[in-house]
């Protein structure tokens, strides 16, 4: 059997000790030796590796918890956006009732919520439940809000149309003054003739300021036969006249406001006094004029 002799020599004076070791032995002592090394090694880095784990772990739940946090606070938030919506959505089905539109069809304003459902075996799935839901509401109410912008523009469109249709519309009385002869047939005073009287006769004193009844642009501004000194005014499908007048204060072509002063009454042309001659024409064909002279409490 071999044998391995180990001296230990000290640094200074001693006795000097020897050891005997079997190379069976010597096999068994490093195999041992190096196994209590590598279990250490394991031991060492299984520590390492739990210790990393636990301060994921810690790491990872102190991020979900920041996330449930703030998607808890997008939920309110969404919360809040739906009422403001339901509240837009009830002033704008007033505003369209006033323009004489229909309501907005409920599909589209509809804050469905739907989505799979997941098990909620941990906190993980609870909070990407969660998530899913608030971004499912989001998306409902972010379809809705559009749908309300296109209600919106439409009713804006219709106002601005009706604005622009009244604006054009012959409204107010052209001259301050009473009506000496109204719309309809009548004896013509020149001739004893029954005749169409195509518009209405305002007394006032000569040089009463006379005013467009509505919005328009200046088509004549002249003398034209019969009615003296005469005005018209294109309105849209309107067209309003004033005749018999004084003064003329516009020119054709010229744009005028409802309320501006285009003329003086008076009496030029055939008339028995002075007086002024206005009429209002739709498509063209005389109608009565005092049905577009509206009271002031209507027009303000």
């Amino acid at each position: 059997m071999n044998k391995y002799n180990l001296q230990i020599i000290p640094p200074h004076s001693g006795n000097v000790k020897r050891f005997s070791v079997t190379n069976k032995r010597l096999k068994f002592i490093l195999w041992g030796s190096g196994i209590f090394v590598l279990l250490n090694f394991m031991i060492f880095g299984a520590s390492i590796f739990m210790w990393s784990k636990i301060g994921t772990e810690a790491s990872a739940n102190e991020d979900m918890a920041k996330l449930a946090k703030q998607l808890e606070h997008n939920a309110i938030l969404a919360d809040s956006l739906e009422i403001a919506l339901q509240e837009y959505s009830a002033l704008s089905s007033d505003v369209r009732n006033f323009a004489d539109l229909p309501p907005i069809p409920a599909e589209k304003l509809s804050y469905g919520v739907g989505g799979p459902q997941l098990p909620f075996d941990d906190g993980e799935h609870l909070l990407i439940a969660k998530s899913r839901f608030v971004t499912y509401k989001l998306d409902s109410l972010i379809n809705a809000a559009k749908a309300e912008r296109e209600a919106i523009i439409e009713t804006r469109a219709v106002f601005e149309a009706n604005k622009k249709r009244y604006a054009n519309t012959p409204s107010i009385s052209p001259m301050r003054g009473y009506i000496s002869s109204g719309f309809g047939k009548r004896l013509d005073p020149f001739t004893g003739v029954w005749k169409l009287h195509e518009g209405i006769d305002i007394c006032a004193p000569k040089g009463t300021p006379v005013y467009a009844s509505a919005n328009g642009r200046v088509s004549f501004a002249g003398w034209y036969h019969g009615y003296g000194k005469m005005i018209k005014l294109s309105n849209m499908n309107f067209e309003t006249r004033y005749g018999h007048l004084d003064d003329i204060r516009v020119k054709p072509g010229q744009r005028v406001q409802r309320g501006d002063i285009i003329g003086t009454c008076g009496n030029t042309g055939y008339t028995t006094g002075v007086h002024l001659h206005y009429e209002v024409r739709l498509n063209g064909r005389p109608v009565d004029p005092k049905q577009y002279i509206y009271p002031d409490v209507v027009l303000d």
